[in-house]
């Protein structure tokens, strides 16, 4: 039993060896020191800058809009809030707090979809973005406009309302470039 142990042993430390030795070989054939572990640099053809940069010359960067912004921080809230429901789901000590967790998650759910909807069909309707906000029985829409005019502003709120089943008396529309 000792000596199959050993020859086992034995047959692994050889490969771990014969790895090694392949490893070693083959970073030395691709340009490595291996003595100094460094990698060989070729400085022949470099450029020095003599001259620096200005901050005209410099491109800023782009930040993300008004609606870009809302949506990941919307996001993020709804999946702080999904976890802390998922925990109460698994931690819960009656079925009744069980029950009260999963209707909260679908209740989120099905208002993510249905947010996500009416903004499409907004934007379908050929303007550039629009966020909703439903909250009880109001939604409040910000359409990407430098303004709106009463048109718009029923077109959208015809949308909204067959979407979110809310009258038009709760629903505010407004323009934000």
């Amino acid at each position: 039993m000792k000596i199959i142990i050993l020859r086992r042993l034995w047959r692994t430390a050889s490969l771990i060896t014969g790895f090694a030795v392949i490893g070693m070989v083959a970073l030395g054939f691709m340009g490595y020191d291996l003595a100094g572990w460094q990698a060989k640099v070729d400085r022949s053809n470099a450029v020095r800058v003599s001259k620096p940069v200005l901050q005209e010359a410099m491109i800023p960067a782009i930040s993300p809009d008004f609606f870009t912004e809302y949506r990941i921080e919307r996001e993020k809230i709804r999946s702080e809030r999904s976890d802390l429901l998922r925990d109460a789901i698994k931690n819960a000590p009656t079925e009744d707090a069980r029950q009260k967790a999963q209707e909260a998650i679908l209740k989120m759910m099905l208002e993510k979809q249905r947010e996500a909807e009416m903004e499409n069909l907004i934007r379908a309707r050929g303007f550039m973005d629009a966020l909703v906000f439903t909250r009880n029985n109001s939604v409040s829409v910000v359409v990407k406009a430098s303004s709106l005019t009463r048109e718009e502003v029923i077109q959208i709120a015809d949308v909204v309302s067959r979407l979110a089943g809310v009258k038009p008396e709760n629903i505010t529309v407004s323009a934000r470039p």
